[in-house]
């Protein structure tokens, strides 16, 4: 078979969505985890035990894909379970090949406006505070007991007056060099490190990482073997190898 034939059978990312989301959680672990080696069980259970949902990331309108990449990428490594974005000015969220498959290992999701955001934080009690230059709070003086969403703005002009607006607190980290501000993606790892650091990873329910673990169950095997077994429709065979 041909690369172009095999690129023709690859599932969609929405077939593979609905796959996993019809799916029952603990059969979907049961078909997954014989095709699974043992070392990549322990890696997920491992990484599964570091995740947590108290903390989440957002950012406002980012322009630079590096940017909002590196973003991904970063709070993926930290453990950090959610990636915000709030509208997207040109190409922002498709510089993939920066997350070195980040995004197949968080949920990232898309506000059209600023309102989705807060009607999400609003729901789960969250906390909205955003990192501003003028901020009041200095990040190593923020409260962490609470669930928190750390909001970013755009790389040339910050939070719109909206996002300060319903922002339950404004930060700034503290620099002590020449340098007035720092890189997004920059700024975003610290203020992450940060309240990780001082109790802000809470890990997830038990219930909470069933779902989960499915999905990365599901994400560490062949797209079109995932399918087949998931939704018993026959398949080709499974291209050897598994992402990481």
């Amino acid at each position: 078979m041909s690369e172009a034939d095999n690129e023709a059978l690859e599932p969609t990312p929405a077939e593979i969505a609905e796959a996993e989301a019809v799916a029952d959680p603990d059969r979907a672990i049961e078909l997954l985890a014989p095709y699974l080696t043992a070392s990549r069980i322990d890696k997920i259970e491992r990484t599964l035990a570091a995740r947590t949902d108290h903390v989440v990331v957002a950012v406002e309108s980012p322009s630079d894909p590096h940017n909002a990449a590196a973003i991904v990428r970063t709070a993926e490594a930290l453990g950090v379970l959610g990636v915000h974005v709030v509208g997207v000015e040109g190409r922002a969220l498709h510089k993939r090949a920066t997350t070195q498959g980040a995004f197949r290992w968080v949920d990232t999701r898309h506000h059209e406006d600023l309102s989705g955001l807060v009607a999400y934080c609003r729901e789960r009690g969250m906390r909205l505070v955003g990192a501003a230059m003028d901020g009041p709070t200095p990040l190593p003086r923020m409260k962490v007991d609470e669930p928190l969403c750390l909001l970013l703005g755009n790389e040339h002009r910050g939070l719109s007056p909206q996002a300060r607006a319903a922002c339950d607190d404004l930060f700034h980290i503290p620099m002590v060099g020449m340098s007035e501000s720092l890189n997004l993606s920059v700024s975003a790892a610290i203020a992450m490190h940060d309240v990780l650091s001082r109790g802000a990873r809470r890990p997830l329910p038990t219930q909470q990482q069933l779902p989960w673990r499915a999905r990365y169950y599901a994400r560490s095997l062949d797209p079109r073997l995932v399918l087949g077994l998931l939704t018993g429709k026959a398949q080709p065979a499974a291209v050897p190898g598994t992402p990481t």
